[in-house]
């Protein structure tokens, strides 16, 4: 099996380095300086794994390139692990990679991932797919897988079935990334929305770890960002967590991913744009459409954006 990963940064790369155990080939497809350095000296992961491995392990793409056409509708797999602004612009090069039978998904943060990929790739290539693993890159170029989780999978109406998706769950289960399959797709990905808006900007512009977020103010914070989301989720049509349900998974991905520097607050260390339009932001477009209004996702989703460019 071939597997594509797209966008080789924390996520991307703790994906690639835990996939190099098994036997698959592993194409990434990588960007900027970190990228170059990827080609030239490889993979390091630590934390909660530590491996070292060459660049050999790999065939590289780099997004400057044109990529070669004998990697054209080869990959059985393709994942997206790109920040959420660029599945619009990956997505098409993602259905190139891909087999005619293949799957794709994407692990990125927020709304509106699937249609994406299900416009470039076709219905029945695409899964829904989420991860609560916490990982973040070293300036030195070293991905820190911070905590463990998951990474949940799920079949959309008139996409790829467990059977299509059995092989690759093998092989995530054989790596130790904790794969789950999940029968409510939309209900999945809200899942994993709701987490993300009610930690992401808050430890952003506090500067925390996810940890740190679990002092009394800041976690009644998170659940005030979450019952806002929750009611545009229950007009979206979907099963969504009960606050108490919700609470008690908020407190164990916290605890968790405890030395975790969340993606927004890294982004923004960076002074890299933050993914905060499909998260805070979308659940506050998607409130107006059901004449609802979301105050506090909007004040958070105003407050990112004016410390990013």
């Amino acid at each position: 099996m071939r597997i594509s990963i797209l966008g080789v940064g924390a996520i991307g790369g703790l994906m690639a380095a835990q996939l190099a155990h098994s036997s698959h080939e592993l194409h990434l497809h990588v960007r900027s300086e970190s990228g170059a350095q990827m080609v030239l000296e490889g993979l390091e992961l630590e934390g909660q794994s530590q491996v070292v491995w060459p660049s050999d392990r790999f065939m590289f793409t780099m997004d400057s390139f044109e990529i070669p056409t004998q990697y054209n509708g080869v990959s059985d797999v393709v994942i997206l692990a790109c920040k959420a602004h660029d599945v619009i612009s990956l997505a098409p090069i993602a259905s190139i990679l891909l087999k005619p039978d293949g799957v794709i998904f994407a692990l990125s943060n927020g709304l509106g991932h699937v249609e994406t990929l299900r416009a470039a790739a076709g219905a029945d290539r695409v899964l829904a797919a989420t991860t609560t693993h916490g990982a973040f890159r070293e300036a030195n170029g070293s991905i820190v897988w911070a905590g463990r989780g998951g990474v949940s999978l799920g079949s959309l109406p008139g996409g790829p079935s467990l059977d299509r998706a059995a092989p690759l769950i093998g092989t995530f289960e054989e790596v130790g990334l904790h794969p789950q399959w999940r029968e409510n797709a939309m209900a999945m990905i809200w899942e994993k929305v709701l987490l993300n808006v009610s930690i992401n900007p808050l430890a952003a512009l506090s500067g925390l770890r996810n940890g740190e977020l679990l002092e009394s103010t800041l976690f009644n914070g998170c659940m005030m960002v979450f019952r806002e989301a929750r009611q545009v989720g229950l007009c979206e049509g979907v099963s969504v967590m009960d606050e108490l349900e919700f609470e008690a998974k908020l407190r164990r991905v916290l605890n968790t991913t405890f030395n975790n520097s969340c993606s927004m607050l890294e982004d923004m260390k960076a002074g890299r744009k933050t993914e905060i339009e499909h998260l805070n932001e979308a659940i506050a477009r998607k409130a107006e459409s059901h004449g609802l209004t979301c105050p506090l996702n909007q004040v958070l989703s105003s407050l990112v954006r004016a410390c990013h460019p």
